[in-house]
């Protein structure tokens, strides 16, 4: 049971959060989860010796440091103090999960009792670890919305922050209600780093817009997009059109069209 072949069926029968293990050349079985980083990728683990006695049975799973590397492509570094890192420490030894040189560590006791569990408890540890993209998302939409209300104020337009409109449903929350001219603009602000994230916020978006259509409300719906993105890669083509159907969506770089638009 202790061997790759037998930890490998071990894993492949009746493990709902295994999709699949592959023997590795250097010895150690990865291990395919059903568990997904924020970005869709699946979260790999790994089975390995413990170094010292590569002839002993396997002692522990790992991520192997994918996870840390997962939020360092995003820019997310977890130990920039000493506070966050004892916090995230604090949070992984929830599920019996050390760090190690930046990887997730899960000690085995024995193969055939401990595998499956020790699977599941790392795996939510790399979720919860991967969790932090979050918050450094929540900061960097707050960033937008700060870029966005410094325009309206350097264009000398009047306007208000976080209003509730009546919908058609109920109370529609929008990030700005702008006054031009002659026309009243509800805006909202659609920003995203994330694939999966962006279905999410413009799904919303497209909720607010089209509410307020139904309504009948006599502001004009616009929509500013943070384009410093890649568009393309981020967004589904579908999305945007739907939310085109019912608002003016505007690249938030295309400063002129904003406020020839909420200007008027």
């Amino acid at each position: 049971m202790h061997d790759a072949s037998g930890i490998m069926a071990l894993l492949s029968s009746g493990a709902s959060m295994v999709r699949k293990a592959d023997l590795l050349p250097r010895g150690h079985i990865r291990i395919e989860t059903s568990f997904l980083y924020p970005d869709g990728s699946n979260v790999d683990l790994f089975v390995v010796n413990d170094p010292g006695n590569p002839l002993f049975p396997p002692t522990r799973l790992t991520d192997f440091g994918h996870t840390l590397t997962f939020l360092l492509n995003h820019e997310v570094r977890p130990w920039t103090s000493a506070k966050r890192r004892a916090q995230l420490e604090d949070a992984v030894s929830l599920y019996g999960v050390e760090l190690a040189g930046g990887a997730l560590v899960k000690p085995i006791a024995d193969v055939a009792t401990d595998l499956r569990e020790g699977v599941i408890l790392l795996g939510q540890a790399c979720i919860r670890m991967s969790d932090l993209l979050f918050t450094k998302r929540i900061q960097l939409q707050s960033a937008f919305s700060d870029d966005v209300e410094e325009f309206l104020s350097d264009a000398d337009l009047g306007y208000e922050v976080s209003p509730m409109l009546d919908g058609q449903f109920g109370p529609v929350p929008v990030d700005f209600v702008v006054r031009g001219r002659t026309t009243t603009s509800a805006v909202m602000t659609l920003f995203s780093r994330l694939p999966a994230a962006a279905h999410v916020s413009a799904n919303e978006v497209f909720r607010k817009v089209h509410d307020l259509q139904a309504a009948g409300r006599v502001e004009q719906r616009v929509t500013l997009l943070d384009d410093t993105v890649d568009v393309g890669r981020v967004y589904k083509d579908e999305d945007l059109r739907r939310i085109a159907t019912y608002s003016s969506l505007v690249p938030f770089s295309d400063r002129s069209t904003a406020l020839a638009l909420l200007a008027a």
